[in-house]
């Protein structure tokens, strides 16, 4: 089910994207040829916002944002270990007050207009409490993985690899 999940989202924001580039490139010959296609900036932006969260999660789950452990290389394994299960504790917490304050944005900006597009703005700031929720759902089961055993305890990196 896991790797289902991951596929759909992985393709998701891969659409996304590609959508974005597209969009983009319509935006650029229309104003060289002389015909602005300003509603496709306001698009780009809104599926450009969606592909960067879907991205956040699927870097979370391949272990692909930055470590900086030049002070964590000093500690004992047991201590890295501690701090580990601490610091996943942490991120799960900040995803959650995440999730809470993105829906109170979204359903703040129920009635924004996105410029020429004319749909609502909460159908972008929506895209921080769902990649929030995405993230902390990874986290959680990072949680678990590591409670159980099956998720390495360090938090220490290794030279030219983020973990």
């Amino acid at each position: 089910m896991r790797k289902a999940l991951y596929a759909i989202e992985e393709t998701l924001a891969m659409v996304l994207f590609a959508g974005t580039v597209l969009l983009v490139f319509v935006g650029a010959v229309g104003r060289t040829a002389g015909v602005p296609q300003i509603w496709s900036v306001d698009l780009a932006q809104a599926l450009f916002a969606w592909s960067c969260v879907f991205g956040a999660d699927i870097a979370l789950k391949n272990r692909g944002h930055i470590v900086i452990d030049i002070l964590v290389r000093t500690i004992p394994a047991a201590g890295q270990t501690v701090l580990s299960h601490l610091w996943q504790i942490v991120i799960a917490i900040f995803l959650g007050i995440l999730v809470y304050l993105g829906v109170k944005l979204t359903l703040v900006n129920t009635q924004r207009v996105i410029g020429d597009l004319g749909i609502s703005y909460a159908w972008v700031t929506a895209s921080i409490p769902v990649g929030a929720a995405l993230m902390l759902v990874t986290t959680l089961i990072r949680i678990g993985d590591l409670i159980r055993g099956l998720e390495p305890t360090t938090i220490q990196g290794h030279d030219g690899e983020a973990l």
